[in-house]
Protein backbone atom coordinates (compact mmCIF):
# COMPACT_ATOMS: atom_id res chain seq x y z
CA UNK A 1 0.00 0.00 0.00
CA UNK A 2 1.41 3.32 -1.08
CA UNK A 3 0.54 6.82 0.04
CA UNK A 4 -1.86 8.97 -1.95
CA UNK A 5 -2.81 12.62 -1.53
CA UNK A 6 -6.51 13.41 -1.60
CA UNK A 7 -7.16 17.10 -2.21
CA UNK A 8 -9.63 19.78 -3.17
CA UNK A 9 -8.89 23.49 -3.18
CA UNK A 10 -6.91 24.24 0.02
CA UNK A 11 -7.79 20.95 1.76
CA UNK A 12 -5.70 17.77 1.57
CA UNK A 13 -4.96 14.55 3.42
CA UNK A 14 -2.51 11.70 2.95
CA UNK A 15 -3.78 8.13 3.24
CA UNK A 16 -2.66 4.66 2.22
CA UNK A 17 -4.41 2.75 -0.53
CA UNK A 18 -3.69 -0.32 -2.65
CA UNK A 19 -3.97 1.65 -5.87
CA UNK A 20 -4.72 5.04 -7.36
CA UNK A 21 -8.15 3.71 -8.32
CA UNK A 22 -8.87 2.85 -4.67
CA UNK A 23 -7.68 6.29 -3.61
CA UNK A 24 -9.93 7.99 -6.17
CA UNK A 25 -12.88 5.85 -5.09
CA UNK A 26 -12.34 7.12 -1.54
CA UNK A 27 -11.95 10.70 -2.79
CA UNK A 28 -15.26 10.41 -4.64
CA UNK A 29 -17.01 9.56 -1.35
CA UNK A 30 -15.92 12.95 0.03
CA UNK A 31 -17.88 14.87 -2.59
CA UNK A 32 -17.47 16.52 -5.96
CA UNK A 33 -14.06 17.74 -7.04
CA UNK A 34 -11.82 15.69 -4.73
CA UNK A 35 -8.82 14.29 -6.57
CA UNK A 36 -6.43 11.50 -5.65
CA UNK A 37 -2.77 11.53 -6.68
CA UNK A 38 0.18 9.31 -5.92
CA UNK A 39 2.28 10.85 -3.15
CA UNK A 40 5.03 8.34 -2.27
CA UNK A 41 5.87 4.66 -1.88
CA UNK A 42 5.32 2.91 1.41
CA UNK A 43 8.63 2.25 3.17
CA UNK A 44 8.87 -0.42 5.83
CA UNK A 45 10.20 1.15 9.06
CA UNK A 46 13.31 -0.32 10.65
CA UNK A 47 12.76 -2.69 13.58
CA UNK A 48 13.87 -0.02 16.06
CA UNK A 49 11.67 2.65 14.45
CA UNK A 50 8.69 0.27 14.49
CA UNK A 51 9.32 -0.57 18.15
CA UNK A 52 9.30 3.12 19.04
CA UNK A 53 6.14 3.65 16.99
CA UNK A 54 4.47 0.70 18.76
CA UNK A 55 5.49 2.04 22.18
CA UNK A 56 4.18 5.52 21.32
CA UNK A 57 0.89 4.12 20.02
CA UNK A 58 0.45 1.97 23.12
CA UNK A 59 1.24 4.87 25.45
CA UNK A 60 -1.40 6.96 23.69
CA UNK A 61 -3.87 4.08 24.02
CA UNK A 62 -3.15 3.78 27.77
CA UNK A 63 -3.56 7.54 28.18
CA UNK A 64 -6.88 7.43 26.37
CA UNK A 65 -8.07 4.52 28.52
CA UNK A 66 -7.20 6.45 31.69
CA UNK A 67 -8.83 9.60 30.36
CA UNK A 68 -12.00 7.68 29.46
CA UNK A 69 -12.10 6.30 33.01
CA UNK A 70 -11.75 9.80 34.42
CA UNK A 71 -14.46 11.20 32.14
CA UNK A 72 -16.79 8.33 33.10
CA UNK A 73 -16.49 9.53 36.71
CA UNK A 74 -16.22 5.97 38.00
CA UNK A 75 -16.07 5.05 41.67
CA UNK A 76 -12.83 3.81 43.29
CA UNK A 77 -14.32 0.31 43.35
CA UNK A 78 -15.14 0.46 39.63
CA UNK A 79 -11.65 1.78 38.95
CA UNK A 80 -10.12 -1.16 40.80
CA UNK A 81 -12.33 -3.62 38.94
CA UNK A 82 -11.57 -2.23 35.48
CA UNK A 83 -7.83 -2.01 36.20
CA UNK A 84 -7.79 -5.64 37.37
CA UNK A 85 -9.69 -6.63 34.24
CA UNK A 86 -7.11 -4.77 32.13
CA UNK A 87 -3.89 -5.70 33.95
CA UNK A 88 -2.66 -8.02 31.17
CA UNK A 89 -3.72 -5.57 28.46
CA UNK A 90 -1.84 -2.76 30.22
CA UNK A 91 1.25 -4.98 30.58
CA UNK A 92 1.18 -5.78 26.87
CA UNK A 93 0.71 -2.09 26.04
CA UNK A 94 3.62 -1.00 28.25
CA UNK A 95 5.93 -3.24 26.24
CA UNK A 96 4.53 -2.29 22.83
CA UNK A 97 3.18 -5.81 22.24
CA UNK A 98 0.63 -4.78 19.62
CA UNK A 99 -0.04 -8.34 18.31
CA UNK A 100 -0.86 -9.47 21.86
CA UNK A 101 -3.24 -6.54 22.27
CA UNK A 102 -5.00 -7.60 19.07
CA UNK A 103 -5.53 -11.09 20.49
CA UNK A 104 -6.50 -10.25 24.07
CA UNK A 105 -8.41 -6.95 23.91
CA UNK A 106 -11.43 -8.45 22.09
CA UNK A 107 -11.68 -11.10 24.82
CA UNK A 108 -12.27 -8.57 27.62
CA UNK A 109 -15.94 -8.74 28.69
CA UNK A 110 -17.97 -5.55 28.66
CA UNK A 111 -19.68 -4.08 31.72
CA UNK A 112 -21.11 -0.76 32.90
CA UNK A 113 -17.64 0.86 32.82
CA UNK A 114 -16.02 -0.94 29.89
CA UNK A 115 -18.94 -0.56 27.51
CA UNK A 116 -19.25 -2.01 24.03
CA UNK A 117 -18.74 1.50 22.65
CA UNK A 118 -15.39 1.84 24.46
CA UNK A 119 -14.34 -1.67 23.49
CA UNK A 120 -15.14 -1.03 19.82
CA UNK A 121 -13.30 2.31 19.92
CA UNK A 122 -10.07 0.74 21.26
CA UNK A 123 -10.27 -2.24 18.90
CA UNK A 124 -10.84 0.06 15.90
CA UNK A 125 -7.87 2.25 16.89
CA UNK A 126 -5.73 -0.86 17.24
CA UNK A 127 -6.83 -2.26 13.89
CA UNK A 128 -6.30 1.09 12.15
CA UNK A 129 -2.77 1.27 13.58
CA UNK A 130 -1.91 -2.27 12.51
CA UNK A 131 -3.41 -1.75 9.05
CA UNK A 132 -1.16 1.29 8.53
CA UNK A 133 1.78 -1.15 8.23
CA UNK A 134 1.19 -3.54 5.34
CA UNK A 135 2.97 -6.85 5.51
Amino acid sequence: MDYYKISKDNWQCIKQFNSLADAQTYADTLGTGYVAAFWRNYQVPSLMDKLQMDLNFCKDLIDEFLEDNRIANITPEQSDAVLLKFQNILAFAQTGAVPSLQVHLPLIPIDEVFTQVRKDKYINQLNDYVNAFPS
